[in-house]
């Protein structure tokens, strides 16, 4: 009796230790998973086999067909879904909606909901036919109680999560911020467009009233540009724009605003200018055009020229109101044989050049 009772105080734990190895012989053959398995498997990375496979004798190996949803966020049943072999999806939104991720072999899903005791925020199904270990929500806890090792792998898994989160975030932010772009800049030129003009032409503005800055504006308007489209085609056409916006851009100094107008029409805001340093600028863009030189898809040269009008800002302009001063100067350089230069003075005046 003495023997016995100084050896559950001296030996307990190699007692007990002798006691789980014996459970562990006399179950193994009601594990769902081998150690060879159970070693390949990337959340099981490093943890011991015998530490936790006895918490898997009530969990179950499934053959599930392509298609087959294994956790729908509609349900509250929470688990762990360790993917053994195949491929599986994870859908956001609906079952048929943005495909979010794929689940390799050895990776797992479900662990969030179990984490935080929500229900999942995204449906995973079945990409192939395949082969699933199901652990509850309840066994999964316990075996993170019961493995440092286990713990760490799901903060690996979830750090990883979290980054390609990040990724995909950052990824998207890219392309609105293209397709904001995109949207403002016409296609075909490459200059910017009406929408943009909104927003920067008014910005401007305010920033000229506000510093009473000098600021002029242009509209410009190719001469006879039907008879182009008439006698060469629309795609001709499309060449002649293409290079009247190149060579605007030539003429143009950096910190001016070109924008396409519509049609064969353009607009040009120019800060920090007057009208003496506007008319200068409008007369290089004209004679530039002018002595160009247009090669149309048939092969025929054609020279064009454009007429411009502009005015300079007044403290009572909006960004209508000073396109459309020069818009009535330009209206006067084309009544007035084009090719030419008209400053908006007035109402009831405007200077030819």
């Amino acid at each position: 009796m003495i023997y016995a009772y100084l050896y559950k105080k001296t030996r307990p734990i190699q007692r007990v230790k002798k006691y789980n190895i014996y459970m562990f012989e006399e179950n193994i053959s009601k594990f769902p998973i081998s150690k060879q398995e159970f070693s390949r498997l990337k959340v099981f990375h490093n943890v011991c086999y015998e530490s936790v496979i006895g918490y898997l004798l009530h969990s179950s190996i499934d053959e599930v067909e392509q298609g087959f949803v294994l956790i729908d966020p509609s349900k509250t049943d929470k688990k762990l879904v360790v993917l053994l072999e195949g491929k599986l999806e994870v859908h956001i939104d609906s079952i048929d909606g943005v495909l979010a991720d794929y689940i390799e072999e050895g990776g797992c899903a479900g662990e969030m909901s179990i984490f935080d005791n929500c229900n999942p925020s995204a449906w995973v199904i079945s990409s192939t036919k395949c082969k699933v270990l199901i652990i509850s929500a309840p066994t999964t806890l316990a075996m993170l109680n019961a493995s440092h090792d286990l713990c760490l792998n799901f903060l690996h898994l979830l750090s990883q999560r979290v980054r390609y989160s990040n990724k995909v975030l950052c990824e998207d932010q890219y392309h609105i911020r293209c397709i904001e772009q995109y949207s403002q800049i016409d296609t075909l030129t490459s200059l910017h467009n009406r929408r943009w003009l909104e927003e920067m032409y008014t910005r401007e503005l305010k920033r000229s009233h506000a510093g009473d800055f000098r600021l002029c504006a242009f509209m410009i308007d190719i001469d006879f540009f039907k008879r182009i489209n008439d006698t060469y085609g629309h795609l001709a056409g499309d060449v002649v724009l293409v290079e009247i916006a190149r060579t605007l851009n030539e003429s143009l100094r950096p910190s001016d605003m070109p924008v396409r107008f519509g049609g064969e029409e353009f607009s040009v805001f120019l800060p920090g200018t007057t009208s003496e340093n506007a008319k200068v600028i409008a007369e290089r863009i004209r004679a530039n055009i002018e002595k160009k030189e247009i090669k149309l898809p048939s092969g025929a040269i054609v020279h064009v020229t454009v007429s411009i009008g502009f005015a300079e800002r007044e403290k009572s302009d909006s960004v209508e109101s000073l396109i459309g001063k020069a818009d009535k100067a330009l209206y006067q350089a084309k009544q007035h044989n084009r090719n030419r230069i008209c400053m908006y003075v007035s109402k009831d005046e405007t200077f030819l050049f």
